[in-house]
C-alpha cells in the first residue's frame, strides 16, 4: 500500500508591486486611500477613474488572496482593472486567482495580458509557466521558467528552480529534475516541496539512504510542517523500516487526529 500527500504543485508568485512604500510615503498613500474609500462609499458610481481607489481595491484583493478567499479577491482585482485599466500587476493578480481556482484558460489569458503590458514582468512569466505546467504544456512551461532564471536579479529564483524541477520530472528527465530540486533546497529560502520531490527522485534510482536523509533534513528545517513527519514515515515504511517509521506516523496522528493526513498515517500503520 503506497500513500503520498500531494505537494503544492506550483510555486506561484503573487506580489502587489508598488503598493507599499517606506516611511512617510506609505503613510500618506494609506491616508489618501482611506479618504478616497470613504468618499467612494458616498458615490453612486464607485467604479470611476481613480487610481487611488484602484490601489485600495488591489490591497483588499491581496489580503483576500492571502486568506485563501480567491473568488472574493478576484472580484476586487477585476474591479480595480475597471477603475484604472491597463495595470500589468492587476492582470497578474487576476491570473493568480484563476490559477488558484484551477480555471487555467482564464489564468493564461490574464498572464498573457500582463506580459503584453510589461514584457519584462518576471512574476507574471513565472506564473504563466506554472499555468502551462498545470495544463501539461511542459515545453512551454520550461521555456518560461528558463526565461525567468535568465533574470539574475529576480528574488524568487529558488521557487522557479522547484517549478523547473517539477517540469523536468514530468518529462521523466530525472537528472535535470534532481539538479533543479537541489538548487531549490540549497537556496537561502529553501522550498519544502523540493525536498519531498527530490527524495522520491533519488528513491526511484535506488538511493534509499539519501532519500531518508533528505526527508530528515526537511523535518529539521520545517518543524512546523506535520506532513514532513508523514513523508519521512511513508518512505521508511516503503523501505520496510517499520519500527523507525512508527514514531513519525504516530506524531502525525497525535498532532492532527481529525485530519486527512492523520487518517493516511493510521492506514499505513494498520498495513503493518
Amino acid at each position: 500500500m503506497k500513500f503520498r500527500i500531494s505537494c503544492a504543485m506550483l510555486a506561484i508568485v503573487a506580489v502587489i508591486g508598488g503598493c507599499a512604500g517606506s516611511g512617510s510615503t506609505q503613510s500618506s498613500t494609506s491616508s489618501a486611500s482611506d479618504a478616497k474609500t470613504t468618499s467612494a462609499s458616498k458615490n453612486t458610481n464607485p467604479e470611476r477613474q481613480d487610481p487611488l481607489y484602484s490601489l485600495t481595491l488591489m490591497r483588499q484583493g491581496s489580503l483576500l488572496l492571502q486568506q485563501g478567499q480567491y473568488e472574493e479577491a478576484l472580484v476586487r482585482f477585476e474591479q480595480a482593472e475597471r477603475v484604472a485599466p491597463g495595470n500589468a500587476t492587476v492582470h497578474n493578480m487576476i491570473g493568480v486567482c484563476h490559477l488558484r481556482t484551477q480555471t487555467y484558460d482564464d489564468a493564461l489569458m490574464a498572464f498573457n495580458t500582463a506580459l503584453e503590458l510589461a514584457p519584462s514582468y518576471t512574476d507574471a512569466r513565472n506564473n504563466r509557466g506554472a499555468t502551462y505546467l498545470s495544463l501539461g504544456q511542459l515545453r512551454l512551461a520550461e521555456v518560461d521558467f528558463l526565461a525567468v532564471l535568465g533574470d539574475s536579479t529576480y528574488p524568487h529564483r529558488y521557487r522557479v528552480y522547484y517549478n523547473l524541477g517539477t517540469t523536468y520530472r514530468q518529462q521523466e528527465r530525472l537528472g535535470a529534475a534532481e539538479e533543479n530540486f537541489e538548487k531549490a533546497i540549497t537556496a537561502p529560502f529553501p522550498v519544502y516541496e523540493a525536498y519531498v520531490e527530490l527524495a522520491d527522485v533519488v528513491l526511484e534510482q535506488g538511493r534509499s539512504d539519501e532519500a531518508v536523509e533528505l526527508l530528515e533534513e526537511a523535518k529539521l528545517k520545517f518543524p512546523e510542517r506535520i506532513d514532513a513527519s508523514f513523508e519521512l514515515g511513508r518512505v521508511l515504511m516503503e523501505l520496510g523500516r517499520t519500527e523507525e517509521a512508527r514514531p513519525y506516523l504516530d506524531d502525525v496522528i497525535s498532532k492532527e487526529p481529525e485530519s486527512e493526513i492523520a487518517q493516511q498515517a493510521a492506514a499505513l500503520l494498520d498495513s503493518i
